[in-house]
């Protein structure tokens, strides 16, 4: 069992203590479990946390396993979670109905643990491996951080996350000055260390488990910052260019500073209809990169924050 499969997420939703005593026993030690006595439960579980792996009984409370199932299959955000069915009376009919609707297994409840074990520890070792390919792919090949692919995901999650909760939103869109006179006088292969030492810096600067960071192209970085407002946002940008110009690493002769320094724009505010326009998250993204080119005409080395629409 690898680490990575070790922080997987197993949901046993069942109303039976004994049931849940029993098969939380038997998982516990290779994944986190949480437990849910009735559907009802389970979904709210299912859409408030990270879970890997659904082991329902078929008849569970409020909800049936099998409405659990259709749900999940229907909805895109949970679609890739697998559901895996438990019946107390097993039969082909009810088997055939369960897998229809997307179930990935149907097991009897009377089978012998080892074999309820041994299944849901082959679908999990499916998700662990889907789980490391997404993961490479949603990530930049050099810096480590995630890629643009990633970064759109991630901003319409937390956009839409922050209009649910009426919460504040921060973008910081951040540009390595005068990195082409760098390339030019010392070369792509330093270009590549820079960029990487860049990146670094930034994903220390996230402060909470919910800062994502991401190389947007080229030169150019986003640090996104769910429910954080303005002032926040300017804090975070005072840090990082700060600790980017303390790591003294040389700028080229032309470049506006004896050291490598960054230009940020940011833009952060509560997302909302706004004099009859409504706002999306491609326009947080446009409104930063607006201020990260009034940073540049303000001198580079600087950031520039607004809180418009």
């Amino acid at each position: 069992m690898t680490v990575f499969q070790k922080n997987l997420t197993l949901l046993i939703v069942d109303n039976d203590v004994v049931n849940i005593s029993t098969l939380t026993s038997l998982f516990a030690k290779k994944y986190s479990i949480e437990v849910a006595y009735d559907g009802k439960a389970a979904l709210q579980s299912i859409l408030l946390q990270d879970i890997d792996l659904v082991l329902s009984k078929v008849d569970a409370a409020i909800i049936s396993g099998q409405e659990l199932c259709s749900f999940v299959k229907g909805n895109r955000l949970t679609a890739h979670i697998p559901i895996v069915l438990l019946a107390r009376n097993a039969t082909s009919d009810e088997e055939e109905e369960c897998l229809s609707i997307g179930a990935i297994d149907y097991i009897a409840l009377n089978a012998r643990p080892k074999t309820i074990l041994f299944r849901v520890k082959n679908h999990m070792t499916m998700v662990a491996q889907q789980k490391r390919l997404a993961q490479v792919s949603c990530t930049d090949g050099l810096t480590g951080l995630a890629n643009r692919m990633q970064l759109d995901t991630m901003l319409n999650k937390e956009w839409y996350a922050a209009v649910r909760g009426d919460q504040s939103i921060a973008i910081l869109l951040i540009d390595i000055d005068n990195f082409k006179l760098f390339n030019d006088e010392f070369g792509h292969l330093e270009g590549d260390k820079c960029l990487k030492t860049v990146a670094s810096i930034i994903a220390k600067s996230k402060r909470r488990e919910g800062d994502f960071a991401a190389r947007y192209g080229g030169e150019e970085f986003v640090l996104l910052l769910p429910f954080t407002d303005l002032e926040g946002a300017i804090q975070v940008a005072d840090s990082l260019t700060s600790n980017i110009r303390n790591r003294n690493i040389k700028a080229a002769k032309g470049a506006h500073f004896p050291m490598v320094t960054i230009s940020v724009g940011i833009t952060a505010y509560v997302p909302k209809h706004h004099k009859g326009i409504i706002n999306n998250p491609i326009d947080l993204l446009n409104n930063a990169d607006k201020h990260l080119f009034k940073a540049k005409q303000n001198g580079r080395n600087c950031y520039s924050a607004s809180e418009e629409y």
